[in-house]
Formats: C-alpha cells, sequence, structure tokens
C-alpha cells in the first residue's frame, strides 16, 4: 500500500495527522464548555475540526488510501502519545474507518476538490467517528446516537468548509 505514496506524500499525510492530534488539547476545551452542559460528547461536536486535516490530505495528496494511513497513523497517535482517552486500543477502529470510508467517497464523487466535496468528506468520516464510538465506547441507544450523528454531521460541514478554504488559500499560493 505504501508503494503508492512519495516520500513527500508521506510527509504530508504524517504532518496533516500530527496537526489534528496535535490541535485537540487546544480545542476540545472550548467545545466540551458547549457540548457537556447539552449532555453531548465533546468529540461528534468538535471532530470537524480534526478531521478537516484529514480531507486536506485527501484532497491535495489525491491518491488511493489516504484517509485509512492518516486515520491508522492518528490512531497510532494518540495511543502512543497516552491521548486515546476512555478509547483505549479501540482508537485503532474508531479512527480507521472513518478514514476508509473517506477513501471511499473520495473515489466515488466526481468533482474532488470543491467546497461540496470536502463538507460531504468531513461530514460523514466526523459521523461515523461519532457513531462508532457512540456504540462501541459508550453503547449510547438509537435515539442519542442520531442526535449525536446529526451533531457530527453539522460538525463535518463546517470542518469541510475550512478546509475547502485553507485549500483553496494554499493553492492560490501555488503551494500544491
Amino acid at each position: 500500500m505504501l508503494k503508492r505514496f512519495s516520500v513527500m506524500d508521506l510527509i504530508l499525510i504524517a504532518a496533516f495527522a500530527a496537526v489534528g492530534i496535535a490541535i485537540k488539547p487546544i480545542v476540545s476545551p472550548f467545545f466540551k464548555m458547549i457540548s457537556s452542559p447539552l449532555g453531548i460528547p465533546g468529540g461528534s461536536f468538535a471532530g470537524g475540526f480534526y478531521l478537516m486535516w484529514m480531507v486536506l490530505a485527501l484532497v491535495i495528496v489525491d491518491k488511493a488510501y489516504t484517509g485509512t494511513l492518516f486515520g491508522m497513523l492518528q490512531a497510532i497517535g494518540v495511543l502512543i502519545m497516552g491521548m486515546s482517552g476512555n478509547q483505549g486500543a479501540m482508537s485503532l477502529i474508531t479512527y480507521t474507518l472513518p478514514g476508509i470510508a473517506a477513501d471511499i467517497l473520495y473515489m466515488i464523487i466526481g468533482s474532488r476538490k470543491g467546497v461540496y466535496a470536502q463538507m460531504s468528506l468531513c461530514a460523514v468520516a466526523n459521523a461515523l467517528g461519532a457513531l462508532l464510538t457512540g456504540i462501541i465506547i459508550f453503547n449510547h441507544p438509537p435515539l442519542f446516537l442520531a442526535a449525536i450523528s446529526g451533531m457530527a454531521i453539522v460538525s463535518g460541514i463546517v470542518g469541510g468548509i475550512l478546509s475547502y478554504g485553507i485549500y483553496s488559500s494554499i493553492k492560490a499560493l501555488r503551494i500544491v
């Protein structure tokens, strides 16, 4: 699988995965201030801001398995750094499967680098991550899972818009 990627591709994927991990301790407290009183898990609310980095990796690298590799790297990173919280080794599933879903969607959609594509990619990945965490880790009831998924989709849409803004900016500067 790694033979598909150049060294630059791997550096970009690893860098974006690292940025996604690095912003968690900065962004999480803000979102938990809002989500905790509402009884909503902070991860589903903030996930779009973590996953926008995966979407950026997908649109910049533009190769199959980028999302999968991103998710695996993030899972390994949070495990090594002790940031997996209550997920533990299940992080390997809850981080990797959203990357796989984003890869599948990325291969299906036509205009991959537009704002709607990036919103869709981020929303689907975040919703799946929130669902997996809600089912596997917390064993939430179906109605609560639906509410969490809705919040995750909204957060993913916002993350996709931010991803598109960043991508457009670096493309205008001819960085990519």
